[in-house]
C-alpha cells in the first residue's frame, strides 16, 4: 500500500469552512474532526489506488512465475526443445522430450547418453561446436534408437553478459516424412515404380561403368535379358491389375534367386536384364535354367490362375567380344529373340553363327 505524506493542515486552511452550521463544541474541536473526515477519504484513496495498481502490475506474476512460465510456452511447441549446460547434461526439456522418454526424466542425464546411447559426444556434434564456436549450428541426423527417426537439429549457444557461452539450446525438428519422400523421388529417379527394379536408365549407366571395369581387368561380364511369355493376352483375359500382380511376383522370385550380387531391372514393359559381374558365360546359363525352370512351374493366384513361362538370352563379354556395353546388350536381346522366334519358353545363349 502506497504511504502518503499527509501535512496537517494549518488554522487558516480551515477558513472555507467557518460558515458551516456548527452543531456544539468549540472551533478546535470542529477543526480536529474536519481533519479526520479528509484524512481517512484520502486514506481510502491510497488503498484504492494501490490495490488497482497490485492487480494492473504485479497480478499476472502472482499467479504464473517465470519457471512456470518457461515451461508451459516450451510445452506447447511439438519440436523437442532442451537446454543442455557445459557438462552436456540436460537441465530443461519441454514435454515433446519427456514423451520420447516415458521410463523416466531425462533431466540430469548426459544428452549424448539419453539421445545416441553413448558414452561420449557423437563426432560432429553440433553442441560441441556451439561451445567451440559460440556460433548456431544444424545438422540432419538418422536416430535408429527412435524406430529410425531423422531428425534436424539445430542448437544456440546461450550466453551470459559478457558473451561467455555456458548453456546451448537444442531445437530437433522430426523429418522423417519429409526425408521418406526425398528417398522415395530418389528411388523413383532409378528405379521401376511397379517392381522396385532398376530402371532401364539406371541400368543402362551401371552397365556402362561395369563393362569398362571389365574390360579393364579382362574379367568376365554375363548378361541375361528375358521376358515374360503371353502377358500381353494376359493382360486382356484377366485385366491390367493381375497383369502387374505378375510382374511384381516375378521381379521379386528374380531376387530372391539371384541374390545381392545380380542387378536386376525392368528394362521393358515384360522385359528384364540381369547384369552379372564376375559372371562367366556357363554360370550364367545355370542360372539362366533355373529362373527358367521356376518360372515354367510357378502358379500365379490372385483371384484368377495362371502359368506365365518366360524366353532368356544369354551372353558374355569374354566368350562373344563385344565392341561395345550396347552391342553386349544387343547381343543378348538377339538370342531372346531367337528363344521367341523358337517357340517361346526356353534359354538361347548368343551365338554369332545363328545371325549370319
Amino acid at each position: 500500500m502506497a504511504i502518503l505524506n499527509i501535512a496537517r493542515p494549518r488554522n487558516s486552511d480551515y477558513s472555507t469552512c467557518s460558515n458551516m452550521p456548527v452543531h456544539g463544541g468549540t472551533d478546535m474541536e470542529m477543526q480536529e474532526k474536519l481533519f479526520e473526515v479528509d484524512f481517512d477519504r484520502l486514506r481510502a484513496r491510497a488503498d484504492q489506488f494501490d490495490q488497482q495498481s497490485f492487480q494492473g502490475i504485479s497480478g499476472f506474476d502472482r499467479h504464473v512465475d517465470n519457471d512456470h512460465l518457461w515451461q508451459s510456452t516450451f510445452d506447447a511447441i511439438s519440436d523437442l526443445l532442451f537446454v543442455v549446460d557445459r557438462q552436456f547434461k540436460v537441465i530443461r526439456a519441454n514435454k515433446a522430450v519427456q514423451d520420447l522418454f516415458p521410463q523416466g526424466s531425462v533431466l540430469g542425464h548426459k544428452c549424448f547418453q539419453i539421445f545416441h546411447n553413448s558414452d561420449q559426444p557423437i563426432a560432429q556434434c553440433p553442441g560441441c561446436k556451439v561451445f567451440h564456436s559460440g556460433r548456431p549450428q544444424c545438422m540432419e541426423t538418422r536416430e535408429c534408437q527412435f524406430v529410425d527417426r531423422w531428425f534436424e537439429v539445430c542448437v544456440h549457444p546461450i550466453k551470459d553478459n559478457h558473451g561467455f557461452v555456458w548453456q546451448t539450446l537444442h531445437i530437433c525438428k522430426d523429418i522423417t516424412k519429409l526425408k521418406r519422400l526425398e528417398q522415395r523421388l530418389q528411388d523413383l529417379e532409378v528405379k521401376d515404380s511397379l517392381t522396385s527394379l532398376f530402371n532401364r536408365r539406371t541400368f543402362n549407366t551401371i552397365l556402362t561403368r561395369e563393362y569398362e571395369l571389365a574390360a579393364l581387368r579382362r574379367s568376365s561380364l554375363s548378361i541375361l535379358v528375358m521376358e515374360l511369355d503371353g502377358l500381353n493376352m494376359v493382360n486382356q483375359e484377366c485385366g491390367q491389375q493381375f497383369g502387374d500382380y505378375i510382374l511384381k511376383e516375378f521381379s521379386h522370385q528374380l531376387r530372391s534367386k539371384l541374390g545381392s550380387g545380380a542387378l536386376c531391372a525392368r528394362s521393358a514393359g515384360e522385359q528384364f536384364a540381369v547384369l552379372l559381374p564376375d559372371v562367366e558365360l556357363a554360370e550364367a546359363t545355370r542360372l539362366a535354367e533355373e529362373i527358367h525352370q521356376l518360372a515354367e512351374h510357378h502358379v500365379y493366384d490372385d483371384f484368377f490362375c495362371r502359368q506365365v513361362t518366360v524366353s532368356i538370352g544369354v551372353a558374355s563379354l569374354l566368350d562373344h567380344a563385344p565392341a561395345s556395353q550396347d552391342e553386349l546388350f544387343c547381343f543378348a536381346e538377339n538370342a531372346l529373340r531367337m528363344a521367341k522366334r523358337l517357340g517361346r519358353n526356353q534359354v538361347v545363349v548368343y551365338n554369332l553363327d545363328d545371325f549370319i
